[in-house]
């Protein structure tokens, strides 16, 4: 396939700064011209990128990013080879987007003698292709510009909660100046590269069928007495509390951000507190520390690690009998099935697994949508859920995250009380 992108246009001027601007630069605690200078190159970048990933491939004419000289070449394949797949995803899922909307929130910045480090939150808003449901998505990308007799050059760009570049590059440490440096793009990210892929090729070549690993719920405690969660409030609360600082989901339990924590995420812990929303109650089993056991959070050092963590929820969840919410779950390797026949419903919990150098089940979400495919009688499931502060997924297509991977539904039976 080959790699179309939109033409961008940097004014000469613009993309340009003598050493001796960079000097006095280096020596300042901050520089509003040259952040402001970058900024304005990385919405530029960032907008051909989401571009180029969302709108598929069709009608798309101009330059490749590689062409327009911001980005180090290293960086530019590796970027060129992303957009690819990231194409051939939106394509096969038929993902292509419409009313489209992208905008850019600097999040923080630092200049240092060697160049300029930003992170940076993109927001879109869109519908997909014969959906009116409103969808969307935020991702934040950390990237670093150095500067050259040329001017500013990217060498540095990496997503912390995409799937691609963690698969590929695996997980790094998001509070470090310098994200990777294009020398270390060598022959095995190229081939890490290649083998995701394939991956997602190949999962979007096979029938879509259910996989053959299920769980049911075992028999309750004779005192549990199992109630009904509000799955509307559920899915509520997800939609409501995507992007701003999310509130307590039963304003009695505080919420934690624990993307706060270097290489943690925040979605599980969303997760619990949408179950809160929707009437669940705790299970404070009375322990010190990270609890194995149980289902509750009173602080960030006392809390069970089922509250935050992807496969401890789970775990929690299919074995609970005796107090807290509880379901069954399946886990298959795509997102269609006959709609008569679906294991899901609306305000369900959809799980995502990463194979790679993470090799886990790594993301969690809420079921907030279905829509029909191309496919006759068959449905695919939106999903919404949070990240960190500026990423998330709002009505996302399943299929479109973590593709090439297993996921995993957890059908919410109720809570035990």
């Amino acid at each position: 396939m080959t790699v179309l992108t939109l033409a961008i246009g940097i004014p000469a001027a613009q993309a340009k700064s003598s050493s001796t601007e960079i000097d006095s630069v280096a020596d300042a605690t901050h520089s509003s011209s040259v952040v402001e200078t970058t900024f304005s190159l990385s919405k530029d970048i960032l907008t051909n990128y989401y571009k180029n990933t969302d709108l598929g491939t069709a009608g798309l004419t101009g330059k490749t990013i590689m062409d327009t000289n911001l980005l180090d070449p290293k960086l530019s394949n590796y970027v060129e080879q992303k957009i690819k797949t990231k194409q051939y995803v939106t394509d096969a899922a038929d993902a292509e987007k419409e009313n489209y909307t992208l905008n850019f929130t600097l999040l923080s910045s630092e200049v240092t003698k060697e160049g300029v480090f930003l992170s940076i939150s993109t927001e879109a808003t869109f519908n997909y292709v014969g959906l009116k449901v409103e969808s969307g998505f935020g991702e934040i990308s950390n990237m670093f510009f150095k500067n050259t007799d040329t001017g500013f050059t990217l060498t540095d760009w990496y997503m912390p909660y995409d799937y691609y570049d963690e698969f590929v590059i695996g997980q790094v440490d998001n509070s470090s100046r310098f994200i990777y440096n294009s020398t270390s793009i060598d022959s095995n990210i190229s081939q890490r590269q290649l083998e995701l892929h394939d991956r997602i090729v190949d999962n979007f070549s096979v029938d879509r069928e259910i996989g053959s690993e299920v769980s049911t719920a075992a028999a309750p405690a004779p005192s549990a007495t199992l109630r009904s969660l509000n799955k509307k409030n559920i899915v509520t609360y997800a939609r409501n509390n995507i992007k701003a600082s999310p509130a307590s989901g039963n304003g009695v339990v505080p919420y934690y951000d624990f993307s706060q924590i270097s290489g943690n995420w925040d979605c599980t812990n969303f997760v619990s507190h949408a179950l809160l929303a929707g009437g669940a109650v705790v299970y404070d089993t009375n322990g010190t520390g990270i609890s194995s056991t149980g289902w509750y959070y009173r602080n960030l050092s006392n809390r069970s690690s089922s509250w935050s963590g992807v496969p401890n929820l789970h775990t929690f969840l299919v074995n609970n009998t005796t107090k807290g919410p509880a379901g069954t779950s399946i886990t298959y390797r795509t997102f269609d099935w006959f709609s008569t026949n679906h294991p899901y419903e609306v305000g369900d919990i959809l799980q995502f697994y990463l194979s790679g150098s993470y090799n886990n089940w790594r993301h969690s979400t809420i079921i907030t949508e279905f829509y029909e495919t191309s496919q006759v009688n068959v449905v695919g499931a939106l999903v919404t859920g949070r990240t960190a502060s500026g990423s998330y997924n709002n009505n996302q297509k399943a299929e479109t995250i973590y593709p090439g991977d297993a996921k995993r539904v957890i059908k919410l039976i109720g809570y035990y009380n």
